[in-house]
């Protein structure tokens, strides 16, 4: 069994911007955030969402993306297969997809604030949560 990483990573889905990842570096430098076009070579590039998701769960990395519609529904088929997903942080609808600044500031804050320390296995959280 290959050791898990001591903090989780982040994994921003193909639908979200390399701008957003850079903005999220810009607020803070050493923020552990990876596009998928930069996370093995980008292999997971419009393949199979459950199988990212197992795969994400393997690499201890929570996807972040803004596909509300199908990522939750294909996280509960890989739970109801007995396999796991590494988490999911999903944007509401009222965060706009071209809004990098307020979509990093929302998760750089989460992270750092709240998430780090969670067990992110088969979790999913919508930002901004609610109040």
């Amino acid at each position: 069994m290959t050791k898990r990483p001591a903090q989780p990573r982040l994994l921003a889905d193909e639908n979200t911007s390399h701008r957003f990842v850079s903005a999220c570096a810009r607020l803070l430098r050493d923020f552990p955030i990876v596009h998928i076009a930069r996370w093995q070579d980008g292999s997971w590039l419009g393949l199979d969402d459950a199988a990212l998701l197992m795969s994400c769960a393997e690499a201890s990395l929570v996807l972040v993306a803004f596909d509300r519609a199908t990522l939750p529904w294909h996280a509960g088929q890989v739970l109801r297969a007995g396999e796991s997903h590494g988490g999911l942080i999903l944007f509401r609808r009222t965060v706009r997809s071209a809004n990098y600044g307020e979509q990093a500031r929302l998760l750089t804050e989460f992270w750092f604030n709240e998430s780090r320390a969670w067990d992110w296995m088969n979790r999913i959280v919508y930002l901004p949560k609610s109040p």
